[in-house]
């Protein structure tokens, strides 16, 4: 089932798919190592504000909730 990171509950993996976004959020999304087919497992994440944190090939990314809720994941559990 694809939904977006922000939805994904924390300590779960994931697999990027794809991204509800133009070219800013692609080129964002690009800077932090994020690409269809990287595979990431959620931190954390403030239910109300602050930042949505995962680790990807072996580091820390923090993230906005509204760039979380562009990147679109598939469950890899």
């Amino acid at each position: 089932m694809v939904t977006n990171l922000e939805r994904l509950a924390a300590g779960k993996t994931a697999v990027v798919v794809g991204f509800d976004g133009g070219h800013g959020l692609l080129g964002k999304a690009d800077a932090m190592g994020l690409r269809v087919g990287k595979k990431l497992r959620k931190l954390s994440s403030q239910l109300m504000a602050g930042p949505v944190t995962v680790i990807m090939d072996g580091r820390q990314l923090a993230m906005g909730r509204g760039i979380a809720r562009k990147i679109l994941v598939k469950a890899a559990d």
